[in-house]
């Protein structure tokens, strides 16, 4: 397997990339729930660095993924239908919006409370406010919350039409993001 895209086939690097931000998505929402159903205030604040540290090491690997996708040759689409592959962009395009959304909206909720953002208890990002925007806070925990419910159906709708492909179609378009041989013909 080649390290970049072919029109038939995507390479190791784009592979890799898409199942670490997959797994670090899951794992950034299974910290947010253990945060939210914390038992005491010292459980929640240590599940919050540990959700804030993870989100901010996958936002470097979600940049590497979009510029790495950026400078690569998409593999030609196997849908034949028409209006299924444009379902199929639309779910990565509300994919890619909400990661975006949640990507603003976690620092911007702790930063308008005026705290910096610890990253592993390695370095700090500090709050460009100087004082805490009480509104702004309550809106980008409500939107962050509301974006992170959003996100479920997409998944649903993604393995769907990835179990489409893999039962119905046979065409081999699973077989693309996973490290198959032959995932590349059809």
């Amino acid at each position: 397997m080649s390290l970049i895209n072919t029109r038939a086939a995507y390479g190791w690097a784009a592979i890799a990339l898409h199942w670490i931000s997959a797994a670090g998505v899951v794992a950034l929402y299974l910290l947010g729930e253990r945060m939210e159903e914390a038992p005491d205030r010292a459980a929640k604040l240590a599940a919050q660095n540990l959700h804030v540290s993870v989100g901010m090491l996958l936002v470097t690997f979600l940049v590497a993924r979009l510029l790495w996708s950026a400078s690569q040759p998409q593999p030609r689409p196997l849908e034949r239908n028409r209006w299924l592959r444009m379902l199929a962009h639309a779910v990565q395009g509300l994919f890619l919006l909400m990661i975006a959304v949640l990507v603003v909206t976690g620092p911007l909720a702790i930063w308008s409370a005026t705290r910096p953002i610890l990253v592993l208890d390695l370095f700090s990002i500090p709050s460009p406010f100087p004082t805490r925007i009480d509104w702004l806070h309550e809106a980008c925990e409500t939107v962050h919350g509301a974006a992170t419910k959003l996100f479920w159906p997409l998944i649903v709708l993604h393995v769907a039409g990835a179990l489409k492909h893999l039962v119905v179609d046979r065409d081999g378009t699973l077989q693309r993001m996973l490290w198959v041989r032959g995932g590349g013909s059809a």
